[in-house]
């Protein structure tokens, strides 16, 4: 019965100290990462600036071929946007909220199970005398008061910067293709 007891009091302790770690945890979260494409900006932004060719390139895309998909009727410039459902992705919807051609694409996206925004950024910068590229993918988003939340900010973090290296080499890999064409 002591036992019970005891082991009772540590879960209900161990519960109350990661709770208030939660409470000390950043309120929001921020992952960049980074790639060097030889091609010109010219030949990366269409990637990034058409939301309807988001899939050509992104991990969460090739993951579910049945993702389906719906597009605004311009799926280009600010205001463009795209909708989707995955039974292993989720659902969502992205909004580019600015769109500067060749150099800047910034998005809104909000998600179907979680209650978290997000808002990102494609910056693309011409190197080598305009024969390059360097693309920075940066998203951000507000975590709220939630210690859950702030806790699932510390996985975000991790997982989402895996998923933006992977999806930065495809976009690496597609520019290069079409630009050498």
């Amino acid at each position: 019965m002591r036992y019970l007891l005891r082991l009772s009091l540590t879960c209900a302790l161990l519960v109350v100290v990661l709770a208030l770690a939660g409470f000390v945890l950043p309120r929001s979260y921020r992952v960049v990462r980074a790639v060097a494409v030889a091609a010109p900006p010219e030949a990366v932004y269409p990637l990034v600036g058409d939301v309807a060719r988001w899939r050509e390139w992104s991990p969460w895309a090739a993951r579910d071929p049945q993702m389906v998909t719906t597009f605004s009727a311009a799926t280009t410039g600010s205001g463009a946007w795209t909708e989707w459902r995955s039974a292993s992705q989720g659902g969502g919807r992205a909004e580019l909220l600015e769109a500067r051609a060749p150099e800047r694409v910034r998005y809104g996206m909000t998600f179907v199970e979680l209650p978290l925004a997000a808002e990102g950024a494609f910056d693309l910068v011409g190197t080598n005398g305009g024969r390059g590229t360097h693309v920075t993918w940066t998203s951000e988003g507000r975590l709220g008061w939630s210690p859950v939340a702030r806790w699932f900010g510390l996985l975000v973090r991790r997982a989402e910067g895996q998923e933006m290296e992977l999806g930065l080499e495809a976009l690496r890999v597609r520019a290069e293709k079409a630009s050498h064409r």
